[in-house]
């Protein structure tokens, strides 16, 4: 029997089936009821209190009228239908029946809704609010409904999911979408929306790209440009289809920027890159130049150590005389920044180029990773530098040893004494090092740095301290255009090379450490951090290295800021059971049960927005997506002791005693074995 109640007298029963996800999509139901009204009857059946029931069916309905009344859209007596049951014994069958006989509309079919009403000359703004859904919601269905027809059909007749559908929805050229949809509906991946964007992207430029950064939006559009959004992307993600084009006006922006360059400076070439970087074959064909230092005259040494003292001085007074904010305290930092830009221009005036050798050599310009225009912060040079002011060089003698031949060393010694007096003089010199820590930590820097600078070259150093950059296990993946790989090209690039261009090694020693603290400290960071080999908190593949995890902690490195799990870099390529996992993890075993039936090739691509936060998911679920990580790519290992004991003359094994030996088992004849031998103790002092 259908009668009228008002809203306020209706209870939600017990007895209602739907126990989870309740109030998910409450919102929507709300302004779908708003504009169109309650379009099915309430289930109910009678409370003991005259008037008032319980809602056996429809509780979600409920909850979204009440959500009107609250708000004040519909009034606090409002009435709706109901249907109620005299048996409340068949309430919960009642319930049941309309929960799980009810089937979800194919996306096709409300692709096909949403656009009919668009077409009926509502915008999308109206269609969302009268649907209580999002515009961009409304703005991806009617895109779907635009679809080739072949792949609508698919999509229609439940061949491919919606991820597959959204994947070819990428672009508009319907066309490109059908031929691409021929050829991968055969394909064995065919059913992976990574790869089917890909097939349907192959040739086009995201706008976050370096080079699409570096043109700018509205240049690459004035020159004919033609942009396409992806809708089912971020938003503002937009994909550059005219490649050429943008190829074509970054490179004429590089040259004009080179050859400005090249005019300001002097030089005799600046070559633009359109790259993120300068591919190390170019520089391994030229001559890297390195311009030496001249030394201090006495006027500027004078002044570098009065302008130290006063910086010192003034330092001190802020420290612990000078007031915060005061104008005595603003006066000082003024003044110190006066000084620091005076020692830098004294610094600068040092390393000054000739003309003429600047005539000689060249650098290169090219695209940071932020969009910018980077002039290479090396120079190089085609041909061995000559420069017209050196002095001439000494004739040197028939080994080439900068006229060390000519020295007469007196008469030639044997090679055996030869090695014994290197080695005595090695052991001389060992000694004085490892007593002042100061030199030995110059010469350890030095050494590190000239392996990097020269490590194309032999360069004998008679030193078998090495800091050669660790093999990567994967030949030609450098993990190029990631963040840190960018971070330490440019590390790479700060590093001061002055020292560098001095033709021996002596020269080059003294000329590091004339560097100040910092730029040495630069050094000794980057020499020892490209000796780190590839590891992984994992037991597999050999790549444990529990050291490098305490490293990572005592840096506190959040690899969440650097790196973000993919569909390429890692969802693809792991189990399904892998990504459900990571799902739970993320949101629990509702989240993980809400894709436990999709395809790989969806998960994969459903995991991947999540984690780089795409998904529209509750903020909840989003911090925690955007901060998750596999555990191999945690710094949470922990270092295990060597299998094997090690020793060395540095630990007195004496000392590494088994705990459960307490020296009481002593066997009876081991008397035997502690007595002298024969003549053992006429040994024993002559040793």
């Amino acid at each position: 029997m259908i009668q009228s109640v008002k809203v306020k007298n209706l209870s939600l029963s017990k007895d209602n089936v739907r126990k989870s996800s309740r109030e998910a999509g409450i919102d929507a139901l709300a302004a779908s009821i708003a504009t169109q009204g309650l379009l099915q009857n309430l289930i109910v059946t009678p409370l003991k209190k005259a008037g008032h029931f319980t809602v056996k069916a429809g509780g979600r309905r409920l909850r979204a009228l009440q959500s009107l009344i609250e708000q004040g859209t519909l009034p606090a007596d409002h009435v709706v239908p109901v249907l109620v049951l005299t048996d409340d014994d068949n309430s919960v069958e009642a319930s049941l029946t309309e929960n799980f006989q009810r089937v979800p509309m194919n996306p096709a079919d409300e692709s096909t809704a949403f656009n009919f009403l668009i077409q009926k000359g509502m915008t999308a703004e109206d269609v969302a609010k009268r649907q209580g859904v999002t515009t961009r919601f409304v703005e991806q269905r009617v895109r779907l409904a635009e679809l080739a027809p072949s792949v609508f059909q698919a999509l229609a007749a439940g061949e491919i999911t919606l991820g597959v559908a959204q994947a070819y929805a990428v672009t508009s050229d319907i066309d490109r979408q059908a031929r691409v949809f021929a050829q991968m509906r055969t394909s064995y991946y065919g059913d992976q929306p990574d790869n089917i964007r890909r097939a349907i992207l192959n040739g086009t430029i995201k706008a976050n790209d370096a080079k699409a950064r570096f043109i700018g939006r509205d240049a690459y559009v004035a020159a004919g440009g033609r942009i396409e959004g992806d809708l089912f992307a971020a938003e503002g993600d937009e994909n550059w289809i005219d490649v050429d084009l943008l190829e074509d006006l970054a490179g004429k922006k590089l040259e004009a920027a080179a050859a400005e360059l090249a005019q300001a400076e002097g030089l005799a070439f600046v070559t633009p890159i359109a790259a993120t970087h300068v591919p190390y074959d170019l520089e391994r064909q030229l001559h890297e130049f390195h311009a030496p230092a001249r030394p201090l005259s006495e006027e500027e040494s004078a002044r570098v150590e009065a302008l130290s003292a006063e910086n010192d001085q003034l330092v001190e007074q802020l420290e612990c005389e000078l007031a915060d904010g005061t104008p005595e305290a603003e006066a000082a930092n003024d003044r110190l920044d006066e000084i620091e830009r005076e020692l830098e221009g004294i610094e600068d005036s040092r390393r000054e180029i000739d003309p003429a050798v600047r005539a000689q050599i060249g650098t290169f310009v090219y695209i940071g990773g932020d969009g910018e225009a980077r002039v290479h912060t090396r120079m190089f040079s085609e041909k061995p530098v000559v420069d017209p002011n050196a002095p001439p060089k000494a004739t040197g003698g028939a080994n080439g040893d900068d006229g060390a031949g000519d020295i007469d060393h007196g008469p030639k010694l044997s090679a055996t004494l030869i090695d014994e007096l290197a080695t005595q003089r090695r052991q001389i010199l060992v000694a004085h090092i490892a007593s002042d820590p100061a030199m030995a930590l110059d010469l350890t820097i030095f050494l590190m740095a000239q392996n990097v600078v020269f490590e194309q070259n032999y360069v004998r150093t008679h030193s078998t301290l090495k800091s050669g950059g660790a093999q990567f296990p994967i030949f030609g993946f450098r993990d190029e255009g990631s963040m840190a790989s960018q971070t330490i090209e440019d590390q790479r690039q700060r590093l001061d090379t002055s020292w560098a261009g001095h033709k021996t090694m002596t020269e080059r020693f003294e000329a590091f450490r004339a560097l100040d603290d910092e730029a040495r400290g630069s050094w000794v960071a980057f020499s020892i951090a490209r000796t780190l080999e590839p590891s992984l908190n994992i037991a597999e593949g050999g790549r444990s290295n529990g050291f490098h995890d305490h490293l990572g902690r005592a840096l506190d490195i959040q690899v969440e800021h650097w790196w973000r799990p993919t569909a390429e870099n890692f969802f693809g390529r792991v189990k399904k059971e892998v990504m459900l996992a990571a799902l739970e993890d993320i949101g629990g075993p509702i989240l993980r049960g809400r894709y436990k039936d999709a395809k790989k090739g969806d998960l994969a691509a459903t995991c991947a927005s999540l984690c780089n936060g795409q998904g529209i998911v509750e903020a909840e679920i989003r911090e925690k997506a955007t901060a998750w990580l596999p555990d191999a790519m945690r710094f949470d290992g922990i270092e295990q002791p060597e299998t094997i004991a090690l020793r060395s003359t540095f630990i007195d094994e004496a000392d590494d005693v088994d705990p459960g030996d307490d020296g009481d088992d002593v066997d009876d004849e081991s008397g035997l074995e502690d007595a002298p031998r024969d003549g053992q103790d006429d040994l024993s002092e002559a040793a």
